[in-house]
């Protein structure tokens, strides 16, 4: 009798034991490294500018000001508002929203200045 009594407060014990070293290990094991969660998090972010700058050059060459005004407010919302480089970015969408005419020296314009974003962002983020 008395060695199950010491058995069953071994085994309780050690389940107890297990279920709050469990506890505090779940929490360590999500949160991994906080620069690989930023990391993937800026990579998903250039992905979408990527993404972005694509569609504003085909609603562009379409002539879709509607869709453009959407990929701009898109862009704007994913930029810096108070960064003078990205506001060119829209400005360069403005212009090229407005020409009556596709201009391609506007076009590349736009496309070297996401180049330029995505480069910057990249160089700030690996060294």
């Amino acid at each position: 009798m008395y060695w199950e009594t010491v058995a069953t407060a071994v085994g309780t014990s050690t389940v107890v034991s297990a279920l709050v070293a469990g506890l505090f290990a779940e929490p360590q094991q999500q949160e991994g490294d906080p620069n690989e969660n930023i990391t993937k998090e800026q990579a998903k972010w250039r992905d979408k500018i990527r993404e972005l700058a694509l569609d504003v050059h085909k609603a562009a060459m379409q002539r879709n000001e509607t869709l453009l005004r959407e990929l701009r407010l898109s862009l704007s919302l994913n930029l810096n508002p108070v960064d003078a480089e990205d506001t060119a970015i829209l400005n360069a969408i403005d212009r090229v929203s407005q020409l009556e005419q596709l201009d391609a020296k506007m076009l590349q314009e736009f496309s070297d200045r996401i180049a330029l974003l995505l480069k910057h962002d990249w160089d700030a983020n690996t060294g």
